[in-house]
């Protein structure tokens, strides 16, 4: 059951996504019309380069600590209690990255690293490596903030490379959870992140509130969502898919575990503008007895069994990361896996048994999702063209087998919504707004219909071209949507829930690569990124990049899972960076003397790590003590 099975440990504390916002205006790419304003905040009416245009990209933790330990009989008093969640002792954070301009809603982790310490010896008792994957389940308005501070998401995923030190450690769950991942070396984590902060005169600028759990891995699951029980508002003004229900709740999944319902309700639970979460009344977690009650119908008593009230709190959020279980009566069990679950509120009156149904499974309690949601595809290179995307179809938290997926890409669409005017006359950007989608019909999906197998699991392969253009012109390839859905009797989707794909373009340049060639390709970066040209040096120019060929070099070598890997945003093909790296080693080769103090920077860590203007003091331990689990 992943994250929602035990043993579990859950955590809460702050995150910081430290973005850059100068490259959330696609327009910003185009170096023709790129304005240096661009790279300043935005004021009362003028965008600019929005609200953080100095951004570093890291995502890192902040005061996490563990809340809760659950075992087999529940909570329990576990020394594990009060460890501390944090990041890498030894090398840079991990990066948040959009997976394109033209697409900010399924961002992703890269390179960040997970570790658990204890806080009275600053032992570290493990460290892993966080599987790249995008957020999930976006919803803007859970808060009373506008835009990023009003919103919430959730990140499930993987912890890999787990790396042990269990020596005079006394905690029966820690260690239940290190053999639960004997045989995969893997385990399951899921981070909701909310309350975030955008306004750069206040103390927690780029910080916000994250509620965390981590728990084993169970074979033949998804990797980024519970492939359970989905329950899908149909909208507070009847209109699927706006994932809002009349008391403001939102979707969320559930998993039955035997005779016992475990609900992940961390990013459902609306909040007001304190970040405080909203009473909403006497609600129930109930089995409709009738499959066709539909949301907000008034019911009685007869109508359904409850099997226990949801509870609406802060010890719920931040010790128990907003999962609640509840026991499933015997005499319902019979009934569990062919009648919808619903939240159903109760009247003045709860001895009279009158509710309002509130939110409810999908119809029939049929859910389909795919795994990997968000992806790129390269041209230049032919294994990296091509992507097989897996499916997971249930009908009442059960594998739903030989029923049918249609996949229908979307039709071509200026961005309109990442491209705002400024109310300012003549300061709106003046580059032209891009097209994504286009052209039509060069994604090779097969099949377009697929049907699932025994399991309830379908696989889907999806191709780039074997060579693409610039249609966006200013931007690297191009942005194609592919929504999906049930064939026949579709689903009620999350509103952000489609597969998003980037193609770069294909890209040659010479053996031996001149600036000509290069620099278009470093000026955009310099661009987009203050926080490198200005806060380091300025590599569009030939005569600075050459100077610090050494560094340049060794951060776009890195791969794109590590930290330090060189564009942040990973939105450079392998054609350019491939380029840009012959470029720097021709220039290498060039000079005859290396500078030791240049040599001493490249040849440790990222020389760009530590460059951030929100900089504050990490909860992690001595940098030496874990070293030795490395080289294990």
């Amino acid at each position: 059951m992943s994250f929602l099975d035990h043993p579990r440990l859950t955590f809460a504390g702050q995150f910081q996504a430290d973005v850059s916002t100068v490259n959330n205006d696609p327009r910003h790419f185009d170096n023709t019309s790129f304005e240096s304003r661009f790279q300043d905040f935005q004021t009362s009416t003028t965008q600019n380069g929005w609200w953080n245009p100095i951004g570093t990209g890291i995502f890192r933790f902040s005061g996490c600590r563990v809340q809760a330990a659950i075992g087999p009989d529940g909570v329990t008093d576990d020394p594990l209690i009060g460890f501390r969640v944090g990041n890498s002792p030894d090398r840079p954070s991990g990066k948040i990255v959009d997976i394109d301009p033209d697409w900010q809603l399924a961002s992703q982790l890269y390179g960040l690293e997970v570790s658990l310490a204890d806080p009275r010896t600053g032992k570290l008792v493990l460290l892993a490596d966080f599987e790249a994957a995008p957020f999930r389940d976006l919803w803007f308005a859970r808060g009373g903030g506008a835009g990023d501070s009003g919103a919430s998401a959730m990140w499930q995923s993987q912890l890999t490379s787990l790396r042990w030190d269990l020596d005079g450690v006394a905690s029966p769950v820690l260690r239940a959870l290190a053999a639960s991942a004997r045989d995969s070396g893997r385990l399951s984590i899921r981070i909701t992140t909310y309350a975030y902060q955008t306004g750069v005169s206040k103390p927690s600028f780029t910080y916000g509130t994250v509620v965390g759990a981590i728990g084993p891995i169970r074979a033949g699951e998804p990797r980024t969502f519970i492939a359970g029980r989905r329950f899908m508002p149909n909208g507070a003004n009847g209109t699927p898919g706006a994932c809002t229900a009349a008391n403001g709740m939102t979707c969320f999944s559930a998993k039955v575990d035997g005779n016992t319902l475990v609900a992940d309700l961390s990013n459902a639970l609306p909040l007001d503008k304190t970040g405080q979460l909203q009473q909403l009344g006497n609600l129930q977690v109930a089995l409709l007895r009738r499959p066709n009650i539909n949301e907000s119908t008034m019911i009685g008593g007869d109508d359904y069994v409850s099997l226990g009230a949801l509870e609406i709190s802060q010890d719920l959020m931040q010790r128990r990361s907003g999962i609640q279980s509840f026991a499933i009566p015997a005499a319902v069990m019979p009934d569990i896996a062919h009648r919808p679950l619903a939240l159903v509120l109760l009247g003045e009156d709860p001895a009279s048994g009158a509710a309002q149904v509130m939110m409810r499974e999908q119809p029939e309690g049929r859910d389909v999702r795919v795994d990997d949601v968000s992806f790129r595809l390269d041209p230049n290179v032919p294994e990296l063209n091509v992507r097989t995307v897996p499916i997971y179809a249930t009908c009442y938290g059960v594998p739903l087998a030989h029923t049918t997926v249609t996949f229908q890409p979307g039709p071509p669409t200026p961005d309109v919504g990442d491209a705002p005017t400024d109310t300012t006359p003549g300061t709106t950007p003046t580059a032209t707004i891009p097209i994504t989608n286009s052209p039509i019909g060069i994604l090779d999906i097969e099949p377009l219909v697929a049907t699932t197998d025994d399991t309830g699991r379908a696989v889907v392969r999806i191709a780039g071209p074997v060579s693409m253009g610039t249609p966006r012109s200013y931007i690297d390839g191009q942005l194609y949507s592919i929504p999906y859905n049930f064939a026949g009797a579709p689903a009620i989707m999350q509103t952000f829930d489609q597969v998003s794909v980037l193609v770069f373009s294909s890209f040659t340049a010479s053996e031996a690569p001149t600036w000509a060639e290069v620099e278009p390709i470093l000026k955009q970066y310099a661009n987009l990124y203050p926080i490198m040209s200005k806060g380091l040096f300025d590599f569009s120019i030939q005569a600075v990049a050459d100077a610090n060929a050494h560094l340049l070099h060794f951060v776009l070598g890195k791969p794109v899972s590590d930290p330090d890997h060189m564009p942040v945003t990973r939105d450079l093909s392998a054609g350019k960076r491939n380029a840009l790296l012959r470029y720097l080693a021709h220039v290498m080769a060039k000079a005859a003397i290396h500078s030791p103090d240049t040599v001493a920077r490249y040849t440790g860590r990222c020389p760009f790590s530590g460059v951030t203007p929100t900089e504050r003091p990490e909860d992690v331990p001595n940098k030496i003590i874990f070293n030795h689990l490395r080289s294990r």
